[in-house]
């Protein structure tokens, strides 16, 4: 076996090394591609030269173009003609003879994630963030976005056992309940939330985190990725290890 290089394969990501296999076509200096064995003759031998070989990856068996940029007399060497075997195999060539690897389709660097979440949600809470995260990125949809971090909380809290409708009755006993002043309503999201931290289910900072966001919805939001990171950030504290 030849010389081996070392590419990322573009189809399965692994990092892994190719060796050339057949040589197909070469650049001229100005111009488009060219078939192989029209190149002796039209390079000079030292002259530097983007080539193209077809190689295959050992770990996925999937076909890639392996381009590599070498000297004009090597390449003119790898080319036979009719009763003319090339003065060169393809197992010859030495690391040191190419100067650049290049793979082709290149491998491209994947988009960061909307949203950082945790490997495993309950339910379906983890697509829908993610969708109500490419709603926020667009400014059209971004009530829309709001709305739906506040469902969403909404489910959250519903999950850690803090449903609707379980705001705390007023201490004191009967009578303070009869004579006494009237307890202060707090909005139900917000009271709930306050329930699920005392409880424990989440960290402190939840409460607090929230009080920059309408969660009444009383108001437009300024920034629908505030509700966003908000919620994922919560799921990250509520289920960091499902």
């Amino acid at each position: 076996m030849g010389a081996l290089f070392p590419v990322e394969c573009p189809h399965c990501g692994a990092s892994t090394a190719v060796a050339p296999e057949v040589f197909h076509r070469w650049w001229p200096g100005e111009g488009r591609s060219e078939r192989a064995a029209s190149l002796p003759g039209k390079v000079l031998p030292d002259q530097p030269v983007r080539a193209v070989f077809s190689a295959m990856c050992p770990s996925c068996d999937d076909p890639l173009a392996l381009i590599l940029t070498a000297k004009g007399g090597l390449l003119s060497a790898l080319v036979s003609r009719p009763g003319v075997p090339s003065a060169r195999s393809l197992e010859s060539i030495e690391p040191n003879e190419i100067s650049k690897v290049e793979v082709y389709p290149p491998v491209r660097p994947s988009k960061p994630p909307l949203v950082l979440l945790p490997p495993k949600l309950p339910e379906n809470f983890g697509e829908t963030l993610k969708r109500l995260a490419e709603d926020a990125a667009r400014p059209e949809r971004g009530g829309t976005a709001a709305a739906g971090c506040r469902w969403l909380l909404d489910e959250v809290l519903s999950d850690l056992g803090h449903p609707p409708g379980t705001a705390a009755k007023p201490s004191g006993g009967l009578l303070a309940r009869w004579f006494g002043p009237p307890p202060r309503q707090e909005p139900g999201l917000r009271s709930r939330l306050r329930k699920a931290c005392e409880a424990g289910k989440l960290p402190r900072w939840a409460l607090t985190r929230a009080e920059g966001l309408d969660l009444e919805a009383k108001t437009p939001p300024d920034s629908a990725k505030a509700y966003v990171d908000y919620l994922a950030a919560v799921l990250r504290a509520a289920y960091p290890g499902l």
